[in-house]
């Protein structure tokens, strides 16, 4: 096994200081603990931190946020997403021959939670393609985004230049950025706590951030001391 740089140990540290310290162990998801002393009001509280587009929390709308933070733009909102959980809907009736009234939506509740369905057809909607990895074996180098699920809860991990990732958790106040060695403790321990991890892939708008090297410094800057 090979011997583990300084840098890693450091990291693999606060990686289980945030684990156990920064985020709630119990039964609501990787939900920020000052979120759950102090929920986030996603309709009071600004998108753009420094540049990087992050959506907060608003109601049970957390697959709608991580889209939009995936993309780093609002191209999703819960009619799109509820259009599209209706025509799964249909094609789902269809196959057992029955009105779509006489079955109770799989796919969207009346609180705007979506199904994983929903989530993947409303990416390749949009020219994406998303896969669920096994293990952080499966990703590839060319990975810029990725989004996570258990239970209830969505949330996007988005790197943005070659080095610099960020967990926009909409039930965080501030973007959380890490190094790419951080990105895979981070997918390791959430593999660990039984999160789905989906890999999504393709050609995401293209960031402004990453046209602009100071700005991307002042906005890593800005995290770090958020």
């Amino acid at each position: 096994m090979p011997i583990a740089s300084m840098k890693e140990l450091k990291e693999r540290e606060e990686l289980k200081d945030k684990m156990t310290g920064d985020h709630h162990a119990g039964d609501d998801g990787d939900v920020p603990k000052e979120a759950l002393e102090m929920p986030v009001d996603g309709e009071r509280l600004p998108t753009d931190f420094h540049g990087i587009y992050h959506e907060k929390q608003i109601g049970a709308l957390c697959a709608v946020h991580a889209l939009n933070n995936l993309v780093q733009a609002r191209w999703f909102d819960e009619v799109g997403l509820a259009e599209v959980a209706r025509d799964l809907d249909r094609r789902e009736a269809a196959l057992l021959s029955s009105p779509v009234a006489d079955h109770e939506s799989q796919n969207v509740r009346g609180d705007g939670f979506f199904s994983v369905q929903v989530i993947l057809q409303a990416l390749q909607r949009a020219g994406l393609a998303c896969g669920q990895l096994g293990s952080t074996a499966n990703r590839e180098r060319g990975d810029a985004g990725y989004i996570l699920n258990r239970r209830e809860h969505w949330f996007a991990l988005r790197r943005i230049g070659d080095r610099h990732w960020f967990d926009l958790n909409s039930m965080a106040k501030t973007p959380q950025e890490m190094s790419p060695a951080h990105v895979d403790l981070f997918l390791q321990a959430h593999f660990e706590k039984g999160y789905s991890v989906f890999a999504v892939r393709g050609a995401f708008p293209s960031h402004r951030l990453e046209r602009d090297a100071g700005a991307l410094a002042a906005a890593v800057a800005a995290c770090a001391s958020s």
